[in-house]
Formats: structure tokens, C-alpha cells, sequence
């Protein structure tokens, strides 16, 4: 079943901290931490590492304590999704309601494993707008259906095989 909800991203400025380990190691190693959404981009002063993980502010701490310089953005989190094409549909719906996304991406870190990142104008009437819309509701439903019904040639149901 896919959820939607918001969570917080860390930007981790990548290239000028003193330990030898990268960012995506050190949180590798940490018990209770686990990346849900990961992506990177060069920005004016470097490389920026976008983490969205199952406990942020720990993630920054331990980030911080080994020399990474890290800012928090709150955003909103898509997944784990089963399909592709759901991003278009969201992009849809906020702007017939007006509001911008100012930077989507998907993360698939392992099978079954695949999440949308959205960072709006506006989180949380994005946030509101999303969760009452019919379009997207039917969409998670459909999907979650046709996932159920779905069976390979093996006889195993899509989500099985996907596991």
C-alpha cells in the first residue's frame, strides 16, 4: 500500500568534510537509520546529497559529528510504489490547484522500494490537496488492486515477486 506523508530531507554538502568515509557510508553503519530516498546534484559550492531516511535527526547528527554540513527541508513523500507514472498525475492536480513544485525526484533503492520526493510552494496545502484528491486515491487503489491480481508465469502474484 503506497502512503503519502511528509518527512524531512537532508541537503548534505559533499566535498570538504575532513573523514574519509562518504555521507551514504556513515549512515550505512547506523543501527535505527534507513534511506528511503536518495539523490544528488552539483550545486554552486559542490555536490549536495539529498537523504530522506527513516530518522532524520539522527541522520544529521551523525553527519554533523563526522564533519558534513547538513540543512533540513521539510518535503513530501510518495511511496513505496509498485508502479511508475504517479508523479505525473500529482504534478497534475497541484497545478489545476496552483501550486508549484519547485523539485520532484523519484529513489528506488531496492526492489520495492521506490519513492517520490516532492518540495512545493506550498507542503502543506499540497499535502492537504493530496490526500482528499479522487484522482490520486483512485490511482493507489487501482494500482493496489491490479498489484494483487498481477500473477507471472510462475504462478507467484506481482508483489511476491517483487519482494
Amino acid at each position: 500500500m503506497s502512503i503519502l506523508r511528509r518527512e524531512i530531507e537532508l541537503a548534505v554538502q559533499v566535498g570538504h568534510e575532513p573523514t574519509e568515509m562518504s555521507a551514504v557510508e556513515i549512515i550505512a553503519w547506523q543501527p535505527g537509520i534507513e534511506v528511503l530516498a536518495m539523490r544528488s546534484y552539483c550545486g554552486p559550492d559542490g555536490v549536495v546529497l539529498l537523504l530522506v531516511t527513516t530518522n532524520s535527526r539522527k541522520a544529521s547528527q551523525v553527519l554533523e559529528a563526522a564533519g558534513f554540513r547538513c540543512k533540513s527541508n521539510p518535503i513530501i513523500l510518495v511511496g513505496p510504489l509498485r508502479r511508475s507514472g504517479l508523479a505525473a498525475l500529482i504534478w497534475t492536480e497541484l497545478a489545476v490547484l496552483g501550486i508549484d513544485v519547485l523539485y520532484s525526484y523519484t529513489s528506488r533503492i531496492g526492489a520495492g522500494h521506490q519513492y517520490l520526493v516532492f518540495k512545493t510552494t506550498e507542503d502543506d496545502r499540497a499535502m492537504e490537496a493530496l490526500e482528499v484528491s479522487a484522482g490520486i486515491r483512485d490511482v493507489m487503489q487501482v494500482r493496489s488492486s491490479q498489484d494483487q491480481n498481477v500473477v507471472s508465469e510462475t504462478g507467484s502474484s506481482w508483489q511476491q515477486v517483487a519482494a
